[in-house]
């Protein structure tokens, strides 16, 4: 049998609701005009109770695009969760144009647990975000996400997936950049956020996430990274974050206003991961956001009893996207994310 050829990204057909017809997301309706929460069911328990997850849907007033926000698909990025509450408190649905649905809690298993992926999860499929779009007869993870994906694909316009790094000082994103108007789309998603530091990311670039699955098939996407794992965050970086998500939201004509524009941005061609050699006490010299030359020091590792074992250096020049914030490093650990090759756009 002949191999299929690769689907081309093409325009999605809204599945926004019509004029007087509610927004309905798995157990959430809301009307025109309103705020309503429920839950989406994805799978079930090991004690066959229900695995579904919360969900709040804000129906506008008027007619408009739906914007789906998400956060935690790896359950300890809690950061995401908080900003998207800020942000849903910050809307007046009787005064948009459009629709917001937002997931605070993706991945809810790893999410109650503390973890990046969910304690259900045995079968070494267990990161969500890895597993889209996902399968309905599969493993509880590959379940989620077609549950998830589904949901998705019938309700979204436009999608915006929450992560954290490591460090609170994390702020950077990655746009989908896909073949035409999705592709431009994206990026119009992501310069409204604003962050200064971008990554368009390339179909072959985390080819079975959400967020570059939904580009695929139509619905223009970015992933941003903002604070850092478990409480590495704090008041600032959540208003801020909200702030950008309400300019978005301006700037699709969900909300009224007129969006704010950035300037010129910083985009990077692309990241090196740089993994550790060996274990031990390591504290970084570098920080998120700064600009790094190949060579430069970016932490030293100790050994227990004090002694400097190792100084580590940057492999290649460019921007700490995020580091490991130590003490503890385990051997083959992520030391650095760095964006290299940056420029002015």
């Amino acid at each position: 049998m002949a191999a299929k050829k690769p689907a081309k990204s093409k325009a999605k057909k809204s599945a926004k609701p019509k004029t007087n017809r509610p927004l309905v997301v798995g157990t959430a309706t809301a009307k025109p005009g309103t705020k309503a929460t429920g839950w989406l069911q994805l799978a079930e328990l090991p004690d066959g109770q229900p695995l579904q997850i919360p969900v709040i849907a804000v129906r506008g007033a008027k007619p408009g695009p739906t914007l789906w926000v998400e956060a935690c698909i790896h359950g300890d990025e809690y950061a995401g969760t908080f900003i998207i509450h800020e942000f849903i408190r910050r809307l007046n649905a009787k005064a948009m144009s459009g629709n917001v649905v937002a997931v605070p809690a993706l991945n809810i298993t790893a999410f109650q647990a503390g973890k990046r992926t969910s304690p259900f999860e045995i079968h070494g499929t267990g990161d969500l975000n890895r597993n889209f779009p996902g399968s309905a007869d599969g493993t509880v993870t590959e379940q989620m996400g077609h549950a998830i994906f589904s949901a998705i694909t019938k309700t979204a316009d436009y999608l915006i997936d929450f992560h954290t790094g490591y460090v609170r000082e994390t702020r950077w994103l990655l746009y989908a950049n896909v073949e035409g108007e999705v592709g431009k789309k994206s990026e119009r998603l992501a310069r409204a956020y604003g962050f200064d530091v971008i990554l368009p990311a390339p179909p072959t670039t985390l080819g079975a996430s959400a967020f570059m699955n939904a580009a695929k098939r139509g619905i223009p996407a970015i992933i941003v990274e903002s604070g850092g794992f478990g409480p590495a965050f704090d008041d600032r970086i959540v208003a801020d974050s909200a702030d950008r998500l309400v300019n978005v939201a301006r700037m699709l004509g969900i909300v009224p206003g007129k969006p704010a524009e950035r300037g010129k941005l910083t985009y990077v061609a692309d990241f090196a991961w740089v993994n550790s050699r060996q274990g031990g006490l390591f504290r970084p010299t570098v920080l998120g956001g700064q600009r790094i030359t190949k060579g430069d020091v970016v932490g030293r590792f100790y050994d227990l009893y004090g002694e400097l074992v190792e100084e580590a250096r940057a492999p290649a020049s460019g921007i700490v996207l995020t580091l490991h914030p130590g003490p503890m490093m385990t051997t083959g650990d992520t030391l650095i994310q760095i964006g290299v090759n940056p420029r002015e756009v």
